[in-house]
């Protein structure tokens, strides 16, 4: 195996089929962008206050790793922080009925892909996830929290093992190496709820605990998928990763992250046992749902597809009517013509077939970066309107972002040719039909044509929408 962007979703999802029809174990990490801190807006709110940085205007990964230095200098005591992180993930409680890259990725591990799942985050994303998958806590699962006291349920298990084993070569050791559960789930740095949680010095927390320091590493001997790993806010976890024996699959929307001394030495060093996958359509997001909806093929084998159970019971209920996620991208000097188009899909907005989202929607307060990028991850349906302006303006890079999205299979992207553009099929975009057809553009026809037009390319849309629908339900 080399460390290669030549892999794909498709290649990780043959290999955990192969694993799981060998019985193989894989075990999953979940770095910090898989996290509740990482997709929480009040998170970035509160350290804009202490850096000349805009938030706004940087990755949310960039963003992310400056909350990161903004807590390290402040140093907040314990009870302040516990305060501040109450106020943060009071934001993102409710994240489980609206992301549903956390129920594609309960139904791959309720499928048992992954029995073992480490985890960086101290927020409880994970547990609720695989309770609405329909497993049970201390039935089918177990939660280790690092530093915590195992619960009265844990340790009779652990007693009746050693009864029924013999005593272990670990002496009391908690937690066994051996899983008493299907699934287990580790947090490692602890657990918000119940107030013992390390957010400081992760790199010492580990190394001054030999008992967690020694379940980790007998943890990480087997094949690990590592998924949204933040080289800062995950730095403690590398040196685990580096010095672990078994294959790596490092997965990540962060580009500039295999840049990164620590996880650049990983690579080189594991050499034909590590891999990176890297690229905006690896977020954990569009990640879980590609690799679910991949792994459903193999799985189903005919059978009729379905989609993971939803959080919102009532979102269940109307499922086959759930509308498609729309995003729009456009530069401010054609906001007049999209406004016209707008005007036109009037009618799939009223028979809920379209859910529709661009910058113009942004609510006062909203983090403009983070809302972006969360909407545009999260649509299946990208509409970017072309001009030479638009080409020249900071929006064309979101476009390019769009683009990568839709060559990964995660969205589909329809250009507008809104006004002339030089030279357009040699554009990174030429290769794909634009509306309208036959190389019109908008801003050269007379009103009754553009209205006309317009009206055209309103059916268009809705064609695509209902095949879109078809396919998702």
């Amino acid at each position: 195996m080399k460390g290669s962007e030549r892999f794909t979703i498709h290649d990780i999802s043959k290999w955990l089929e192969m694993r799981r029809r060998h019985n193989q174990q894989t075990i999953l990490l979940l770095g910090s962008h898989a996290g509740a801190l990482y997709r929480s807006l009040p998170l970035y709110n509160y350290c804009q206050q202490y850096t000349t940085h805009n938030l706004q205007t940087h990755s949310l990964a960039w963003s992310f790793r400056e909350c990161h230095e903004v807590l390290m200098r402040n140093q907040l005591g314990e009870r302040e922080m516990h305060a501040t992180l109450h106020d943060i993930f009071k934001g993102v409680k409710n994240l489980p009925e609206l992301h549903d890259g956390d129920g594609y990725f309960a139904e791959i591990v309720k499928r048992g892909y992954f029995r073992e799942i480490i985890s960086t985050n101290i927020d409880d994303l994970v547990e609720k996830a695989l309770h609405h998958a329909g497993l049970i806590e201390e039935k089918d699962f177990e939660v280790v929290i690092a530093g915590k006291r195992p619960s009265p349920q844990q340790s009779q298990r652990y007693k009746a093992s050693q009864a029924a084993n013999g005593p272990s070569t670990e002496g009391n050791q908690y937690p066994p190496q051996q899983r008493e559960l299907p699934y287990r789930l580790t947090k490692v740095f602890g657990d918000w709820l119940s107030r013992e949680y390390t957010i400081y010095n992760r790199h010492s927390y580990i190394l001054n605990n030999d008992k967690l320091n020694q379940y980790l590493h007998t943890l990480l001997h087997g094949d690990v998928l590592a998924v949204g790993i933040d080289h800062l806010w995950d730095s403690a976890m590398l040196p685990l990763l580096l010095a672990s024996p078994a294959t790596l699959w490092l997965v990540s929307e962060d580009e500039k992250s295999i840049d990164d001394q620590q996880i650049a030495s990983i690579l080189h060093q594991k050499k034909e046992k590590a891999v990176s996958i890297v690229g905006e359509n690896y977020g954990h997001e569009d990640f879980w749902r590609i690799l679910y909806h991949h792994l459903n093929r193999k799985h189903t084998q005919g059978v009729e597809y379905q989609r993971p159970m939803p959080f919102d019971k009532q979102e269940q209920k109307q499922e086959k009517k759930k509308a498609i996620r729309v995003f729009y991208v456009y530069c401010d000097e054609d906001l007049p013509v999209m406004e016209k188009l707008w005007r036109q899909l009037k009618v799939l907005r009223a028979d809920n077939l379209i859910e529709e989202w661009h910058r113009g929607m942004l609510r006062p307060g909203e983090h403009r970066q983070l809302t972006q990028e969360r909407y545009l991850s999260g649509s299946q349906l990208i509409f970017v309107g072309f001009s030479s302006s638009f080409l020249d303006s900071e929006y064309h890079e979101q476009a390019l972002q769009a683009l990568k999205l839709s060559s990964g299979g995660a969205v589909t992207l329809v250009p507008l040719l809104l006004r002339p553009i030089g030279n357009w099929k040699h554009t990174p975009f030429g290769e794909i039909t634009p509306l309208p057809s036959g190389g019109k553009t908008l801003s050269r026809m007379s009103s009754t044509e553009l209205e006309e037009e317009l009206s055209k390319i309103a059916e268009a849309i809705r064609g695509l929408v209902i095949n879109l629908l078809e396919i998702q339900n």
